[in-house]
């Protein structure tokens, strides 16, 4: 131990910030251990020890897990490269998301400071792909779904997006028109009311090709109860819109 600096557990601790607990179990697996280990079970780091923890704490910050460090230390210098440049890509990915996420909350607390954030306004496939799953795990023994995924399969992925813009767009319309008619106190059974509820269907059948009554109950009681979907639908409309469409849906079966 003689004609070499050594640190201890704490001292490691104190300059890394990496907690004890951390560094006994890093030894225990044997990612990290220390140079010089007494005969009393004391633990003693070099430098060197030091400079690989943080190295560690570079990899782990990489979203790399600790299995994958230990490979790490074990390929060549070639294969290193090869896996930060991996990883490299990963993190650009979640810079650029980042960057995404401080526009969108920008914008928000510039111009919406005093509304609720509205998350449909999020355009991040994460979200999506969450309705999705959703709605697979709630519909997938259904014939409805079973026909959505089959008119999915049709279209390639340009197709898809441009067919839910579309389809989105229409539906903002639709909602903007039966906006209208509640705040000109259309009834639910007027005759525009059901024009516009008929629009809704065809709307709908560019998803789900075998929309009938059940179908419509099942969109009726999601714009009632679903709280991300009301606000969509009454998003700078009536507060009671979505009631009033689920209403005028129900009225049309």
């Amino acid at each position: 131990m003689e004609n070499q600096v050594y640190f201890t557990p704490n001292d490691v601790s104190h300059i890394t910030e990496v907690t004890k607990r951390t560094l006994h179990y890093y030894h225990e697996i044997e990612l990290l251990v220390p140079t010089y280990i007494a005969s009393n079970g004391y633990r003693y780091y070099s430098s060197k020890d030091i400079s690989k923890l943080q190295t560690i704490q570079f990899l782990r910050e990489l979203n790399l897990s600790l299995a994958d460090i230990q490979l790490y230390f074990s390929n060549s210098i070639e294969e290193k490269n090869i896996i930060l440049e991996n990883n490299y890509q990963c993190i650009v990915a979640q810079r650029d998301q980042l960057n995404k996420m401080i526009h969108f909350l920008n914008h928000h607390l510039v111009n919406h400071r005093k509304e609720e954030i509205n998350m449909s306004k999020w355009n991040n496939d994460n979200i999506q792909n969450q309705y999705e799953k959703e709605a697979e795990m709630k519909y997938s023994h259904t014939p409805y779904y079973q026909a959505f995924k089959e008119n999915q399969k049709r279209l390639n992925s340009t197709e898809k997006q441009q067919n839910n813009k579309r389809t989105m767009e229409r539906l903002h319309s639709f909602f903007d028109k039966m906006n209208e008619l509640f705040i000109a106190n259309y009834k639910i059974n007027h005759i525009q009311v059901k024009q516009a509820i008929f629009e809704l269907k065809d709307i709908l059948r560019t998803q789900v090709p075998n929309v009938d009554e059940q179908f419509l109950e099942y969109i009726a009681s999601i714009y009632e109860n679903d709280e991300r979907f009301a606000k969509t639908i009454n998003n700078k409309r009536h507060d009671n819109l979505n009631q009033y469409i689920a209403d005028a849906i129900r009225n049309d079966i």
